[in-house]
């Protein structure tokens, strides 16, 4: 029978080239947590006098740790991460939420005065339903839209918005056919997360990104790296109240290109850094008569 201690020790010897000594830390207490039910504070003072109970925790511990070395992310190894407050179930079929992302949740939030309004809002390439899920919770007024390409995103989507108890439309359709998507509605705020990398940018990447997250909610070819934005813009042209907002997340390697497809409809369109540093998000409004 293992102590934890000595369980950790092992995740720092095995994964020890793959990650970094904090890395490595967030990953083990995160299992732990996870596999034990006991809060991180308690398990860091504890590492020592906590054994496991029976072999069948010390095989998970084991089970996770190969999945690691094989280079899954931890999130897929755990099944889920917290995005914005909020638990998100998360799988091969979805791209793991980041914090750049809660970031463009947050820029919402902060430009809505009035929580309680009943506004209505589109989420384009919902994915795992992260945007539209914490935009529920944090807008309890407002009737939330999705849409996805992918049926088995959209059935995890699904499970997410029951286990936040939020209610969110989701409808499986191709952003790419814009101009068929007909939910007979004006949005107030129009919010996506589209694919934005160039398949050229693919060899600077981490491995573990491309190798086992969907790369068909990542990459764009060169030759048209900005599709999605221009099905956006068909969309928000049609669908879109006059005084309506769009939220989007970028690449910042064309933030420029991007900011000026947009100028060509909207009258404002606002470039926003993100906590590294990077334009990686756009406001548009005003659209252009």
């Amino acid at each position: 029978m293992k102590s934890l201690s000595e369980i950790r020790q092992q995740y720092i010897k095995q994964l020890s080239e793959q990650y970094s000594p904090q890395e490595i830390d967030i990953i083990f207490y995160a299992l732990a947590e996870n596999y034990l039910h006991i809060n991180k504070s308690i398990l860091k003072l504890s590492l020592n006098e906590l054994k496991d109970e029976n072999d069948l925790k010390y095989i998970l511990f084991l089970n996770a740790l190969f999945q690691l070395k094989e280079g899954i992310p931890y999130q897929y190894v755990l099944g889920s991460t917290i995005f914005f407050g909020c638990e998100i179930l998360v799988n091969k079929n979805v791209l793991i939420p980041r914090p750049e992302t809660e970031e463009l949740v947050e820029w919402i939030l902060k430009d809505i005065n009035n929580k309680n309004q009943k506004l209505q809002i589109m989420d384009l390439c919902s994915g795992s339903g992260c945007i539209s899920i914490a935009l529920a919770k944090n807008l309890p007024k407002s009737q939330i839209d999705g849409i996805d390409v992918s049926e088995k995103a959209l059935e995890l989507s699904q499970k997410n918005s029951v286990l936040n108890k939020v209610s969110v439309n989701y409808i499986q359709t191709n952003l790419l056919d814009s101009e068929k998507i007909n939910t007979n509605k004006k949005y107030d705020i129009i919010v996506s997360n589209p694919p934005y990398i160039k398949k050229s940018e693919k060899r600077d990447m981490d491995e573990r990104v491309y190798k086992f997250e969907p790369n068909e909610a990542l990459f764009v070819t060169d030759e048209n790296p900005l599709i999605f934005y221009k099905e956006i813009i068909k969309f928000s042209m049609m669908n879109l109240n006059e005084k309506g907002k769009i939220y989007i997340e970028i690449n910042q390697n064309l933030s420029e290109e991007t900011q000026e497809l947009f100028l060509k409809y909207f009258t404002f369109v606002e470039l926003k850094k993100d906590l590294s540093g990077n334009y990686r998000m756009i406001k548009a409004e005003a659209a252009i008569k």
